[in-house]
Formats: structure tokens, sequence, C-alpha cells
């Protein structure tokens, strides 16, 4: 069993089900300090996979004067996101002739850096020795332990003070039924990687659980582990990072998802929130992170943050915060460019907003202009609204997402 073992709750929350420990540094025998790499950048390379948050962090660092290449699995946009960078097309992410592909492209291209923008592509570049060019953010060991093992991260939350709701472990063939009589139904069951929801399962009864825990095995990196569920809303806190230190942060909350339960946002309010922004901060604090990352989390109906997971990239609502002012995306930039983080924006809470594609993709009927006309006035306003119209070229790149979006493009998470 891995309960986390934790120091008594406060006196407020006496008897309730969630975890809490006093902070203290990560125990683990390789937490050194990171040796940062160089900067500032002046030619970067991402590597992708067509994911729609990617154009807004593009923009932002052409406008910091930073010459970029796109590597990604998605057709290249010549005509918008091509104002701002120089696009090419690899091999999907699980080909053999990836590696080779991207090694090629950095030997002809010279990048200062390598920055992987999703989990699968973070994980393939910390495993190549010696990788190809600098890689951002550099990480150790105890680090990519963390962040690729979500029993490990529950750990180092813990450790960093951030409630969690109860887990354990699958053990032997009577490990479910453990765990349904510790914890009941409905139960969560979750798989140790993943992203967008995919290793995660709500189930309602033993046999639905025996066929969740079957499916998470196949798909799990390490032994899928059961966990109490907690109703309430997702909310969301994502900013930019150096060295643990959180230089500008924006918070969310979910108003409907899709798939709903455990699917990616589609809907969301910014709020502001100063209790998830310190668990945010600590638990970076904590990883010692570097780069933009996001951590989610669920209010009870007690109005307790319990942590979800987080994600060390940029999170699909990233649009979202960029439309409130947060200016998370220039901050990035400046990051990279060696520049000061300026000025800290408050965003403007309180404004709902729409996750374009994920949107479109869940109301899909068929083409975007019958999707368009099947939807309420105030959905169809809200998507000319999620259009970056100040910067046109984004807006038609934006653009033609959506209009792909609607004909079945993959979902970002």
């Amino acid at each position: 069993m891995n309960q986390i073992t934790a120091s008594p709750p406060r006196s407020a929350d006496t008897g309730a089900k969630y975890v809490w420990s006093a902070a203290q540094p990560c125990a683990h025998p390789l937490h050194v300090a990171t040796q940062p790499v160089a900067l500032p950048a002046a030619r970067v390379m991402l590597l992708g996979l067509d994911w729609p948050q990617t154009g807004y962090l593009i923009a932002a660092l052409h406008a910091a004067g930073i010459q970029t290449t796109l590597l990604s699995t998605g057709r290249p946009d010549r005509l918008g996101l091509g104002h701002y960078c120089d696009q090419v097309q690899t091999p999907n992410e699980t080909s053999p002739d990836y590696e080779r592909f991207v090694r090629e492209q950095v030997e002809l291209r010279r990048p200062d850096l390598i920055i992987p923008l999703c989990e699968p592509l973070l994980e393939r570049l910390w495993s190549l020795d010696p990788p190809p060019a600098p890689v951002y953010p550099t990480i150790e060991p105890w680090q990519r332990e963390i962040v690729t093992d979500r029993t490990r991260l529950y750990e180092c939350a813990s450790e960093a003070g951030v409630p969690i709701a109860p887990w354990m472990s699958l053990e032997g063939r009577e490990g479910l039924v453990h765990a349904a009589r510790r914890f009941g139904f409905p139960l969560v069951l979750r798989g140790t990687g993943g992203c967008a929801g995919m290793q995660v399962r709500i189930v309602h009864s033993l046999e639905e659980a025996r066929a969740a825990t079957d499916a998470l095995r196949e798909i799990s990196p390490g032994r899928p582990f059961a966990q109490a569920f907690v109703a309430g809303r997702r909310q969301l806190c994502g900013g930019v990072f150096q060295a643990g230190k959180m230089l500008r942060s924006f918070t969310q909350t979910t108003v409907e998802c899709h798939p709903q339960g455990t699917g990616p946002s589609i809907r969301v309010r910014s709020v502001r929130d100063a209790a998830m922004e310190a668990y945010t901060a600590a638990l970076m604090r904590q990883l010692r992170w570097s780069g933009m990352a996001c951590a989610e989390f669920m209010r009870d109906a007690a109005g307790r943050l319990i942590l979800l997971e987080i994600n060390v990239r940029p999170w699909a609502a990233l649009e979202v915060a960029e439309r409130c002012g947060s200016e998370l995306a220039r901050a990035f930039a400046e990051v990279l460019s060696g520049q000061p983080v300026t000025g800290a924006p408050a965003h403007r809470a309180g404004l709902e907003s729409l996750v374009l594609e994920g949107f479109l993709r869940a109301r899909r009927n068929g083409s975007i202009w019958r999707t368009l006309r099947g939807l309420p006035w105030r959905d169809a306003y809200a998507c000319l609204r999620a259009i970056p119209w100040r910067q046109p070229w984004l807006a038609l790149h934006v653009l033609r997402r959506a209009y792909r979006a609607c004909d079945g493009a993959r979902p970002s998470p």
C-alpha cells in the first residue's frame, strides 16, 4: 500500500480524508542542483505534435526576436504560422526514423536549444545519450522520475504540503477488492503516466474496475493504482517558472470538459485564486522546474483544493490565458531570450472563454459551417471572440485549424 504518511491535518480539516504533510526537500539520492542550459537562445527548435497552443508560443518567440523552427507531425501552415517560423513535418513520433530525422534537422539548422512540447517527446529526448542539442529544460534523473510517474508526483506533492487524495497500489489479485472496500464507489483508477485523462478511469462496480484495470495495464508505464474519488470542479494554475521560481501565473476553473468527467477542458472561466497559486508555486519549487507547466486540482464541496496532476509543458487552454491578458507566452520568450520577465499583469478574472478546437470538435457536425449554424448564438459568438484578431497571421492560423477541427483532426491535451 502506498498511502503517503503525513502529519495530522490542519485543525479546520480534522477528520478529512485528504493528506497534508509539512514541506521539506524531496527525499531522493539524486536531488542535486540542476545545471541550466546556456541562455539567451537566438535560435530554438520546437518539437511538437500539431497542438493548437504551439501557435501562441511561436508568435511570442517571434516577437522576442528568437528564430524558431517547428518540427511537428502536423502539416505545415505556410501562410499563417509560416510568418513566424520555419516548419518541417516529421515522421510519426513513434516511428523508428523519428530520432534520425531530428538529428539531421539539428545538424542542418544548428539550434541553440531544443524544446519538446509534449510528454512523449520529452521522454524520448531525455532518453537520448547524447541529445542532438541542448534540451530545455535540462533535468536531473530525480525530476524525470517525478514528472513521468504519478505515484512519485504524489509523494513529492505531499512533501511540498500540497493536498492529495489517498491512493493505494493494486497488488495481487485482491488489490481491487481491497481498494473498493477502502475507498468505495465511484473509484478512480489511474495509470502512472498519460495526459488528457487517457490513463484515468472512474468506475462504479468491481466488474467495471477489473475491465478498466486490464485496459490500463496495456497503456500504463507502471502498475496502475487506485485513488479515492473526489467530487467537485476541476481547476488549474499554469505559469512560467525558472529554477522553481514562479515568474508569472494564470488560474482558471473548468466550466465544461469533453469527454465529460476526465476529458480536456473546452470551456473555462478565469479566476484569481491565491491558494491555488501558492500550492502550484510550492510544488514547482519542490520540483525546481524551469519552463512552462501547470498543475490541475479538484475543488471539493468543502472548498478544499486536491491535486490531480501536473503537465510540464504548454497546455491546451493556454489560449485562454493569453486572451485574459496573462502574457505567459511573452514571459516564456523573455526567459529564453535572457531578458528579465517584465511586469506582472493581473489577468482579467471572471471571463468565460472557449478552448476553441476542443469545443468545435465536441460540437462537430460534418463541416465548420454546419457546426457553427447548429450552435446557440452565444456559443457561435464565443467562437468568434476566441480568434486572436489583433495578430492577423496568428488569427489566420487559428482559423485554418478551426476549419480542420471540424474535419476530425486529433485532439490536443
